[in-house]
């Protein structure tokens, strides 16, 4: 009796074998047919019976094969890939499995296995770009990361999709994520100066200036002199507010690139900030006509110049209110602070009407109607009072 149990044990099992086989192969055939909906019913059932792992290694690897096979195509058919979103995660997943299942199999098909994974590894990149392009940028960093995982498996990584990876998750502001990435690139060998910005440029996302200095200091240790990574540590200084900090790194862009105006510009306004200790009219003014010369257009910088000069004219003009005396040295010292007021105002008055004549403005025409009357210029006070109220 004992035996004929073991027997009808060993013909079940035969049995749930066969029909394994048989579900494998409706599965293949289904698929070349084209009918991928079926073809899906008939691997799952194959690899998902209990029985399956009693299988021959060689066997489930070829039930891998299939499967990874079927949802390749099922991924590319408009209306399936809908109904089966997730078709391509099961691709791959299916080829690693065929992978792991029988190592002799895999190098017998080792063309069909990884030029497949290749396929996903490029549809995953694809879906990345699309993603990028329509600005969905935390979907398309998991893709492009997906794409670059996949490349691991291969004969080489692919550094474009983790370098687009990293930008995606920069650009979602997942600024942890992509510092990952980024280094991950370093890791690899990956050594441009981009790199070195990118990083920086997340630290600042994270509001940690500290190392975001040092990145850019890394950059600058590999790419001595690179203009736009001294850009990027001048950027840092100003938006610390230390402008001091940034004026030999702004002179070096300067001998780097002197016909910048710019960065001529920049130079003026630290120098023509009156709340630091570093401030020198003298000097901001130099800057700012210089970027002139190169820009006659500089709308800023015109702006700017007019503005200083109120400023240095309205501080004589305080110097010499707090004069109370009458005596002829007072008188004749008063009257110089006044003059050297007017002098600024005249100095800063073609660079006022400039500005306002490029881009005309309420508040810059009533600076400019101002220094009219201070400087006794009635009648183009008037004639500005006119266009004021055309404005």
């Amino acid at each position: 009796m004992k035996k004929v149990l073991i027997l009808l044990a060993i013909a079940l099992t035969a049995n749930v074998m066969m029909a394994q086989k048989m579900d494998r192969t409706n599965a293949y055939n289904y698929n070349r047919n084209g009918q991928y909906e079926k073809a899906v019913e008939a691997i799952e059932k194959c690899v998902n019976h209990e029985g399956f792992l009693g299988m021959k290694p060689k066997d489930q690897a070829q039930a891998w094969l299939y499967r990874g096979m079927i949802y390749l195509n099922v991924q590319q058919d408009p209306q399936l890939s809908v109904k089966y979103p997730n078709a391509l995660d099961l691709a791959y997943e299916s080829l690693k499995n065929c992978i792991k299942a029988d190592a002799d199999y895999t190098s017998d098909n080792a063309q069909d296995i990884y030029q497949r994974i290749g396929a996903i590894a490029v549809k995953y990149f694809q879906a990345g770009v699309e993603n990028f392009n329509s600005e969905v940028y935390p979907e398309a960093a998991v893709n492009f990361r997906k794409s670059y995982e996949i490349s691991l498996s291969g004969t080489a990584p692919d550094t474009s999709a983790l370098i687009n990876a990293a930008l995606a998750y920069q650009r979602a502001s997942m600024y942890q994520d992509a510092l990952t990435n980024y280094q991950d690139l370093k890791g690899l060998g990956y050594n441009k100066v981009d790199l070195y910005k990118n990083i920086a440029a997340c630290y600042i996302g994270l509001n940690d200036d500290e190392n975001a200095l040092a990145a850019i200091q890394a950059g600058l240790d590999k790419f001595p002199g690179d203009q736009s990574m001294i850009i990027e540590k001048v950027n840092l200084y100003l938006k610390q507010g230390n402008g001091e900090a940034a004026i030999a790194d702004l002179n070096q862009l300067h001998d780097l690139d002197p016909n910048n105006a710019s960065i001529l510009f920049i130079l003026g306004t630290i120098y023509g900030d009156d709340t630091h200790a570093i401030f020198d009219s003298e000097k901001a003014i130099q800057y700012y006509n210089e970027a002139l010369q190169v820009n006659p257009e500089f709308y800023d910088a015109d702006y700017n110049l007019a503005a200083l000069y109120v400023n240095l004219s309205n501080k004589k003009n305080a110097e010499a209110n707090e004069i109370t005396g009458f005596s002829k040295a007072e008188v004749e010292r008063y009257n110089t602070l006044v003059k050297e007021g007017d002098d600024y105002l005249q100095a800063g008055l073609p660079h006022a009407e400039r500005a306002f004549n490029a881009q005309p403005s309420p508040e810059l025409g009533q600076v400019l109607k101002s220094i009219y009357v201070r400087l006794k210029m009635m009648n183009e006070a008037k004639e500005l009072e006119q266009r004021l109220q055309e404005l």
